[in-house]
C-alpha cells in the first residue's frame, strides 16, 4: 500500500495543450511551453541545480531529519522572520533586473554565392564568411590589403637599426 494517493506518480500532460508531459516544478507545462509563458529566466532559475544542492542518498536521510527539526523550529517561532526574508527577495529581484544579451547568431550564408555554408564556413579577412569554393582571395571580390598587411608585419619584425647622426660627448 505504498501508493496511497494513484494521482501522485502519474504524469500529468503539458498545461499548455502540446501533448508533452509537464513537471510539478514548472506548473505542469513542458520545457518549450514554459519557457513561451514564464521565458527564459523563470526557467534556468527553476531547473537549475548545483552540485552542492545534489546530496549522496546517505545524506538524504540525514537532511529529511534536518528539515523536520527546522519546519518544528519554524512553528514554534513567532512571524518575526518574516519581515527579514522580505528584504532578501527584493535583493534577488534587483540582481534579475539587467537585460540578457541578445543571443549573437553566427553567418550562415556565404557572402559570394548566398550558399548556406553553417559551421563550415571560413572567415576571410576582409570580414566576409565564405564557402569552400569563395573562401581564396582570388575567388571572391576581397577588399583586404594583403600586400600592405605584410609590409607592417616586415616593419614592426624588423626595426631599422641606424648610427646615431651626432657622437655623443
Amino acid at each position: 500500500m505504498e501508493s496511497a494517493n494513484p494521482n501522485a506518480d502519474t504524469p500529468k500532460t503539458c498545461s499548455g495543450g502540446c501533448g508533452f508531459f509537464g513537471s510539478a516544478p514548472l506548473n505542469y507545462y513542458c520545457s518549450v511551453c514554459f519557457k513561451k509563458v514564464h521565458g527564459e529566466e523563470e526557467f534556468k532559475r527553476r531547473t537549475e541545480v548545483t552540485p552542492a544542492e545534489t546530496p549522496s542518498p546517505a545524506a538524504k536521510e540525514e537532511i529529511k531529519d534536518e528539515e523536520k527539526a527546522d519546519h518544528m523550529e519554524v512553528d514554534a517561532k513567532p512571524a518575526e522572520q518574516a519581515p527579514a526574508e522580505a528584504p532578501a527577495k527584493a535583493e534577488v529581484k534587483e540582481v534579475e533586473q539587467p537585460p540578457a544579451e541578445p543571443v549573437k547568431k553566427g553567418p550562415t550564408r556565404c557572402a559570394s554565392c548566398c550558399k548556406k555554408v553553417g559551421l563550415t564556413g571560413f572567415v576571410c579577412r576582409c570580414g566576409g564568411t565564405f564557402c569552400g569554393v569563395h573562401r581564396y582571395s582570388d575567388k571572391h571580390e576581397c577588399s583586404f590589403d594583403y600586400k600592405q598587411a605584410g609590409r607592417d608585419q616586415l616593419s614592426k619584425a624588423n626595426p631599422v637599426v641606424e648610427a646615431a647622426k651626432l657622437e655623443k660627448i
